[in-house]
């Protein structure tokens, strides 16, 4: 049988899927499936909310075209079947069984597995293959939702965003339930998310983009230096930093908080850990700085 150069791609990448070890996953490892199945259901009913958000305002509606506010109505419904099915596949990792969750729609229990059985399933065999490479064999495309393949990064967002949008006074309030079940398996108890240390925030950018990092987080925690961040990091780290490892520290003195700022350059990349960020808008800021320049 002659193979064509696309089938032997597929071949390799196929095989690539199911030997190389994938980014996330000593992180998703802390976790049970259980609990990555929560955070999956608590990234859905965020979803739901901020589409939700945008139709209880009406100061912009004379902007709106013929059936805008339809368009924007079916966008929320299809949020609230993802968060239904989410829903779903999280109650059949806790031992819910078919009739359990069909009582609550309307359902016999054969029809509610005829509905979300695939989407449970495919939800278990993701785990087994948790991406699979593009046609290229380049580019990873991952097979389980977002916040279970990076849970870390989902949690840190998700928590941010409880503190801020629900105004809960708890730094955890969805990281902190995400416990392994304490009748499950023995190795799954050590499993679930560690603490947080003081306020620190932590991640790697690019480079190049440094000092736009720092001219955008001088901005968020109102610190007016005479003269810029980026200008003054860039003259001390090319003198190799200071202290251990060839980390610098840089202060940012603002009105209502102060943020000391510690970076480490390693080849292309800037390791950054932000200290100091105690309100919840000033903290979201930054971890969504973090992200975005990730």
């Amino acid at each position: 049988m002659l193979l064509t150069r696309e089938s032997v791609i597929r071949l390799m990448c196929d095989a690539a899927s199911m030997t190389t070890a994938t980014p996330y996953d000593d992180d998703r490892a802390r976790f049970s499936r259980r609990a990555l199945a929560r955070l999956v259901l608590c990234d859905q009913a965020r979803g739901l909310s901020d589409a939700a958000a945008g139709l209880a305002v009406t100061r912009y509606d004379e902007f709106c075209g013929a059936g805008g506010r339809v368009s924007e109505a079916a966008a929320v419904a299809g949020h609230a079947d993802r968060l239904v099915t989410a829903a779903v596949v999280y109650e059949r990792e806790r031992g819910s069984s078919w009739a359990d969750i069909g009582r609550y729609l309307h359902l016999g229990a054969a029809a509610a597995q005829q509905r979300f059985g695939s989407a449970v399933q495919q939800w278990r065999s993701a785990f087994d293959v948790p991406y699979r490479l593009d046609e290229q064999g380049r580019k990873r495309v991952p097979q389980l939702p977002t916040a279970a393949y990076d849970p870390v990064s989902a949690i840190r967002r998700l928590d941010l965003w409880a503190d801020v949008r629900l105004g809960f006074d708890d730094r955890h309030a969805v990281s902190g339930g995400l416990q392994p079940d304490p009748d499950g398996e023995e190795q799954e108890e050590e499993q679930g998310w560690p603490e947080t240390v003081g306020t620190e925030l932590d991640g790697r950018i690019r480079l190049a983009q440094r000092g736009v990092f720092l001219d955008l987080l001088s901005e968020y925690a109102l610190h007016r230096p005479a003269d810029r961040a980026r200008d003054v990091v860039a003259r001390a780290m090319q003198g190799g930093g200071e202290g251990g490892g060839g980390w610098y520290t840089y202060t940012m003195d603002g009105i209502f908080e102060t943020l000391d700022v510690r970076l480490a350059v390693d080849g292309d990349l800037v390791s950054v850990v932000v200290a100091g960020a105690h309100s919840p808008v000033l903290r979201l800021q930054v971890a969504t700085l973090l992200d975005a320049f990730a």
